[in-house]
């Protein structure tokens, strides 16, 4: 009984999932979209060491992310979006702080005409980092008080691909997106006010973004 039970729930589940994109493929007939608002978040992966030529390494780290597009045609949008992201970063055996980067783009998107049940499109972004350093209370005691972190802002680049899945919701869909950012600036250890040491800072990423988008729906282009 209970192994019929094991197969009986996946099964119901996939064709709830089915019943639902069919559904949805039969409201959106007719229907075509301008406006789109998304909200995502997960985690963010540092492509390589924060600060090599200092033994500086990043951890993985959370990423959220929230965008406006206006559909330009059926097959390609302009819009922006604001996302931020923080890596715990570490020196040797001594943890440093949190580097945060905050970064405002503008994107432009292809896709397919929209909406569909399954929609994959590619994206490019490009826009300003701004990194923020909040130094651990650890590091500061064993190096004082007057300790800091500084990481310049910088350009940003952001490429790479996702799909919006209209299975469960009539205008919202399933968002799933993986993209890599360029950020790259100089980052100084400062003691009383004076430089003590300087490298370049490399904090790029690929993220890894999971969330909903939602379709504002209108009559025609």
């Amino acid at each position: 009984m209970k192994h019929g039970r094991r197969i009986a729930f996946p099964t119901l589940l996939a064709l709830f999932v089915l019943f639902g994109a069919v559904s949805r493929a039969d409201a959106q007939e007719g229907m075509h979209t301008k406006w789109t608002a998304g909200l995502r978040g997960g985690p963010s992966f540092l492509t390589q060491d924060p600060v090599d030529s200092l033994n500086v390494e990043g951890q993985i780290g959370p990423v959220f992310n929230g965008l406006v597009l206006y559909d330009l045609n059926p097959y390609c949008s302009l819009g922006f979006e604001a996302e931020w992201e923080q890596h715990k970063t570490d020196q040797a055996a001594v943890t440093l702080g949190d580097a945060s980067t905050a970064s405002l783009l503008l994107r432009v998107e292809g896709h397919l005409e929209r909406p569909q049940t399954f929609s994959p499109y590619i994206l490019f972004a490009c826009g300003y980092n701004l990194n923020f350093f909040d130094e651990e209370d650890a590091y500061q005691e064993s190096c004082g008080e007057d300790c800091r972190i500084d990481i310049d802002n910088s350009f940003a680049i952001k490429a790479g691909f996702g799909v919006d899945m209209l299975v469960l919701f009539e205008n919202a869909a399933i968002n799933i997106e993986v993209a890599w950012k360029y950020n790259k600036a100089d980052m100084d250890f400062e003691s009383g006010g004076n430089v003590t040491d300087s490298g370049d800072y490399d904090g790029s990423a690929l993220n890894l973004l999971f969330g909903f988008r939602y379709f504002f729906p209108t009559s025609s282009f």
